[in-house]
């Protein structure tokens, strides 16, 4: 797939988020690169690129404070090799696993660590929605 069909997905995926959501955010910037590099993979204890579908860089929403003012944007970077490897094993659609990767970052983006982010994600793949009902 081209950069610009995986970017178009990604626009795609980011318009499917809650407007409600979508609206809090601030200073935030979505890339796309091919892979992970080192020093990234190193920062968050990886050594496969293919295990990292994106990564959030930045100061969490929730961490703001009255002395946050003229910073460079955050960044949500969403790695097409990884993705493109991880729909090549599961078989799920691009744009699935894209959404899921923007939501996991935007969480990060908002305050949720990686720990609170494993555990709601274990009730997604459970088929629970919010507050534990299953959909």
């Amino acid at each position: 797939m081209t950069r610009g069909d995986f970017e178009r997905l990604v626009e795609t995926a980011i318009g499917t988020v809650p407007p409600d959501f979508l609206a809090k955010v601030e200073n935030l910037s979505f890339q796309v690169e091919d892979w992970a590099d080192e020093e990234t993979l190193t920062e968050v204890g990886f050594d496969d690129p293919r295990d990292l579908l994106g990564y959030y860089r930045g100061w969490p929403l929730d961490q703001r404070t009255h002395d946050y003012g003229q910073c460079l944007p955050d960044v949500i970077t969403i790695y097409q090799g990884a993705v493109e490897n991880l729909r090549q094993e599961t078989g799920d659609p691009l744009l699935k696993i894209i959404r899921e990767t923007v939501i996991h970052e935007l969480a990060h983006y908002f305050g949720f660590s990686e720990e609170e982010m494993d555990e709601i994600e274990a009730h997604w793949a459970a088929g629970e929605g919010p507050a534990g009902r299953r959909e």
